[in-house]
């Protein structure tokens, strides 16, 4: 599970229009799901290098 950034106390995984994030019951504050973050940027930038890819072999 995961920590609160800010006072370590654990988090509520939430979904809401379509979108993961994490609820502090401490600190009362909405935390990013930063993980799903990174990936979903891993994954942008190999769509963009097998575009270029493809775009380079034409």
């Amino acid at each position: 599970m995961a920590e609160c950034p800010c006072c370590s106390e654990k988090l509520l995984r939430h979904i809401r229009h379509g979108g993961i994030y994490w609820f502090c019951t401490h600190c009362w504050q909405e935390m990013p799901d930063l993980a799903s973050q990174v990936l979903d940027r891993e994954h942008q930038e190999l769509i963009k290098q097998k575009q270029s890819k493809t775009l380079s072999t034409r």
